[in-house]
């Protein structure tokens, strides 16, 4: 079946300017949002405000917030001129490509992110001993460095293909492999806890200490089991809509050109989106990140009232001082009324001798 990219609706025709408008404004707001969120959590990370985010699984959170910002501070800003001005002046404003790749580069970097932090959480919660010994700061960081290289050579396919073609490619690749990796990581996280329960209680230890232990499992295994629902479900919610206007774009030969608009722009915020919603679901579900964001915001606020305080006095010190000058001014003045009003005495005139 022939691609769509064949036919003029996406090269040649330009959207209605309604759905040009709403695109650049969910733009705008995505941006805020995104920016905001993943900007606290490489502060966080980075200035370590309690002393407790120096760790292997950390850095990849910092990279995962690194890439999620270079789409808030990149590509959603490019995302509202690139749909006001074709809104607005019914035109495209610059080659596409100027878009499409910080976009594509991003969006790779973040999704590879993301499966890398669930395989860290795997292997730190399989094989504890393995990963203590294995993965240190610096070898995160090479893994972290390899996940930009890859994004940004992966971003080459798009100059031999086209728009539409390298989003298919990427859905069948990069984001097919990464749920398949966050899926099989969950059931095996999950198959883990139950088996070391069944260890437990095999062992028949008695006491308070046998029961308080399963209890911790048991709340150890819950709290991995949701948090991982929850990355599965917001990544299924942005990429599976994604990935099904995807398929409407390349395949939909007998859909309308707004149809198709409508479905590149959503396929396109849907994605977006999800670098915004990151840092809520990844970071801030952790006890450590919170108590770090509220230092941060606490200490930023304290800032922001010392300056204030700072302005008022410089306000109130010049406006003690205008009254003071205009108190001088008007006893001044007083003191050249009263002596007006005194009686002039002329000397006498003498005599010419």
């Amino acid at each position: 079946m022939p691609l769509i990219e064949e036919y003029p609706c996406i090269n040649d025709t330009i959207a209605p300017s309604y759905i040009a408008f709403i695109s650049s404004s969910l733009s705008g707001v995505m941006s805020l949002v995104t920016i905001t969120g993943n900007l606290l959590v490489v502060l966080a990370i980075f200035i370590n405000p309690n002393k407790d985010l120096k760790s292997p699984f950390n850095y990849f959170v910092a990279n995962l917030a690194i890439c999620d910002l270079l789409v808030g501070f990149l590509v959603d800003p490019m995302s509202v001129a690139y749909h006001y001005s074709e809104g607005a002046a019914k035109r495209f404003p610059a080659s596409r490509v100027y878009l499409h790749i910080p976009y594509f580069i991003s969006c790779t970097a973040s999704v590879l992110s993301l499966a890398a932090l669930t395989v860290d959480r795997f292997w730190a919660i399989s094989f504890p001993i393995s990963y203590r010994n294995k993965l240190n700061p610096k070898r995160a960081g090479f893994a972290a460095a390899g996940i930009w290289a890859f994004s940004i050579c992966f971003s080459f396919v798009y100059f031999s293909t086209s728009y539409l073609t390298y989003a298919f490619v990427f859905a069948h690749t990069v984001i097919i492999v990464t749920f398949l990796v966050m899926l099989l990581t969950y059931f095996k996280i999950v198959r883990h806890f139950k088996l070391k329960v069944k260890e437990w209680d095999s062992l028949n230890l008695a006491g308070a200490k046998d029961s308080q232990a399963k209890r911790q499992a048991m709340k150890w295994e819950e709290k991995v089991a949701k948090a991982f629902l929850i990355m599965l479900a917001f990544f299924l919610a942005c990429y599976l809509p994604s990935c099904i206007c995807i398929y409407i774009t390349n395949l939909c030969i007998s859909c309308s050109c707004i149809s198709i608009h409508w479905a590149r722009d959503v396929h396109f915020l849907f994605i977006l989106a999800n670098s915004g919603v990151n840092p809520f679901v990844y970071a801030w579900r952790l006890d450590n990140f919170r108590r770090a964001f509220v230092k941060l915001l606490t200490a930023c606020c304290g800032k922001c009232r010392g300056i204030a305080g700072t302005r008022k006095e410089s306000r109130d010190h010049n406006s003690a001082s205008g009254s003071s000058k205009l108190e001088m001014g008007d006893s001044e003045e007083k003191g050249r009324q009263r002596l007006n009003s005194f009686p002039v005495v002329l000397p006498p005139e003498t005599s010419e001798l």
